[in-house]
C-alpha cells in the first residue's frame, strides 16, 4: 500500500518536471517572447526612431536654411519670427524698411498682432494675410505658421500701384457718374428749352385754329408747320448724339466723316479722315469703341488744344488696328501728366477703352507739334 502511494508520488514529480507539462511550455513561450521583443525594440525599434529623429531634424534644418537663403535673396522684406515673439531673422529690404534687429520683440509694435495670437497661428501652420501702411506706402503682409520649426515668417509686398489704382478707377467711376448726370441735364435741358417750347406753340396755335374761322386757319398753320419742324430737328439731333444712326445703318467710315464734318462746322477747326486697309464693317463692339473713343480725343482738341486742324487715321495693319488722332495744337505741356495721377479723365477713359480690348493706348505730346494719340487693339477677321 504504501509502495503503492511512493509511485504515485514519483509519476507526479515526473510529469511536473517534464517539459511536456503545458504550464512549462506557456512560461517557456511567453519568457521568450518578452526577450524577443525586448531585443527587437532595443536593436531595431529604437535606433529607427533614432534615425527619425535625426533625419527630421536635418530636414527641418535644410528647410530652414533653404528658408533662409530665398528670404535673403527675396527683394521685398521677409521677417521671421519665433514662438516667443522675438525676430530671429531679417533680409536687406525688412532691415532698410523697418530698421529692426534681431531679438525684437515684433507683436504689438509693428504689426498690431498679439503674442498669443501668433502663437496659435504657428501651432495650426495657419496662413494669414493683412494690409500694412507704413510711411506712406502700402504693404500687403502675407503671415505662414510653421509648427515644425515653432516659427512664423511674414512676407511684405508693396501693393501701392494696385491702391493707387483703385483710387484712380474710384475717381473715375466718380467722373462717368458725374457725366452721366451733366449729360441728363444736358438733355433736360434741351428739351425744355428747344423741343417743350416748339411743342408748346404748336398747342397754342392749335387752340387758335379752334376759335379763328376758316379763311385764317391756313394762315396759322405755317407757323404751326415751323415749330414741328424745329422740333423734329432737334430731336434727331438729340438722337444723334446718344447713338449715331448713320454708324448703325452705313458703319464706322461715314459715321465718323459726319462727326467730323458737323465739329468743322461748329468749332471752325479744319480736320480729316482716312481709313486705310479696312474693306469691310467691324463688329458693333469695335465700331462703338472707335467711334466714342476719336468722339472723345476731338472733343478735347476742340476744347483744350487750341489747335486749327486735326485728323483722323485708321488702319488695319496684319492683326493690329490702329488709330492714329492728331492735331497742330499746344498739346500737354507737362508730360508728367500723361502718365501720372493728373491726367485728365478724358485721357483715362480713352486709356480704359483700349485696355478693355486687350490694346494699348501711346500719347505723345510736344508744345511746338500738338498731340498724338495712337491706339492699338488686337484684330483678326473671322
Amino acid at each position: 500500500m504504501m509502495q503503492t502511494a511512493d509511485n504515485y508520488n514519483s509519476l507526479f514529480y515526473d510529469i511536473i518536471n517534464s517539459w511536456s507539462n503545458p504550464f512549462f511550455l506557456i512560461i517557456f513561450i511567453a519568457v521568450t517572447v518578452v526577450i524577443l521583443l525586448y531585443f527587437i525594440n532595443r536593436y531595431l525599434v529604437k535606433p529607427l526612431e533614432h534615425k527619425h529623429i535625426q533625419e527630421k531634424k536635418e530636414i527641418e534644418l535644410r528647410n530652414s536654411k533653404m528658408m533662409a537663403q530665398f528670404a535673403e535673396l527675396d527683394p521685398d522684406p521677409v521677417l521671421r519670427v519665433n514662438y516667443e515673439g522675438k525676430v530671429i531673422f531679417f533680409n536687406k529690404a525688412a532691415y532698410s524698411l523697418l530698421k529692426i534687429e534681431i531679438g525684437t520683440i515684433l507683436t504689438d509694435k509693428i504689426f498690431n498682432l498679439s503674442l498669443p495670437d501668433l502663437q496659435k497661428k504657428i501651432e495650426l501652420n495657419e496662413s494669414y494675410s493683412f494690409a500694412f501702411p507704413f510711411n506712406g506706402v502700402h504693404y500687403n503682409v502675407l503671415l505662414k505658421g510653421n509648427a515644425d520649426l515653432g516659427i512664423v515668417q511674414f512676407y511684405l509686398r508693396d501693393i501701392s500701384g494696385i491702391k493707387n489704382l483703385e483710387i484712380k478707377l474710384k475717381q473715375l467711376s466718380t467722373h462717368l457718374q458725374n457725366q452721366l448726370d451733366e449729360e441728363r441735364f444736358r438733355i433736360a435741358h434741351e428739351l425744355h428749352d428747344g423741343i417743350v417750347q416748339d411743342l408748346y406753340f404748336v398747342q397754342l396755335g392749335l387752340r387758335r385754329m379752334s376759335d379763328e374761322s376758316a379763311e385764317n386757319i391756313i394762315a396759322l398753320l405755317q407757323p404751326i408747320e415751323f415749330h414741328l419742324e424745329n422740333t423734329t430737328e432737334e430731336l434727331r439731333r438729340i438722337i444723334y448724339d446718344l447713338k449715331p444712326k448713320v454708324l448703325d445703318e452705313m458703319g464706322l467710315e461715314p459715321a465718323l466723316r459726319t462727326l467730323c464734318n458737323n465739329i468743322s462746322k461748329e468749332s471752325g477747326i479744319s480736320g480729316s479722315i482716312q481709313i486705310i486697309g479696312l474693306n469691310q464693317r467691324l463688329n458693333k463692339k469695335l465700331e462703338i469703341y472707335f467711334y466714342r473713343l476719336i468722339q472723345e480725343a476731338i472733343s478735347n482738341i476742340v476744347k483744350h488744344s487750341g489747335a486749327s486742324e486735326f485728323s483722323v487715321i485708321i488702319m488695319k495693319d496684319k492683326e493690329i488696328l490702329r488709330t492714329i488722332i492728331t492735331d497742330n495744337g499746344c498739346g500737354i505741356i507737362d508730360n508728367e501728366k500723361i502718365e501720372g495721377e493728373n491726367s485728365g479723365f478724358g485721357l483715362l477713359n480713352m486709356k480704359e477703352r483700349t485696355e478693355g480690348f486687350n490694346g494699348v493706348l501711346k500719347i505723345d505730346s510736344s508744345e511746338t507739334n500738338g498731340l498724338t494719340i495712337i491706339a492699338e487693339i488686337p484684330f483678326r477677321q473671322d
